[in-house]
């Protein structure tokens, strides 16, 4: 059992589902578990959802930038 990063009560297991890496090899098991708490589930869910915008904006960001390279005639 883990603990929530929020208040630090016990998760509660919430689904199991296995699985093949790329559709083939070992068979994964998948575990999710929830905070018992339903309001702070979704401050939690909440917080990720923020994490994952940021990172991905932080991507196209990244993706957009063009590194001037210098050319042999101008050295």
């Amino acid at each position: 059992m883990t603990v929530c990063i929020l208040c630090g009560n016990l998760r509660v297991f919430s689904k199991q589902w296995k699985d093949k890496a790329d559709g083939r090899g070992s068979v994964i098991t998948h575990m999710e578990s929830v905070c018992a708490d339903s309001e702070c589930q979704k401050k939690v869910d909440a917080k990720f959802a923020e994490i994952r915008e940021r990172r991905e904006a932080a991507d196209e960001k990244r993706k957009g930038i063009i590194i001037a390279r210098r050319s042999k005639l101008q050295a």
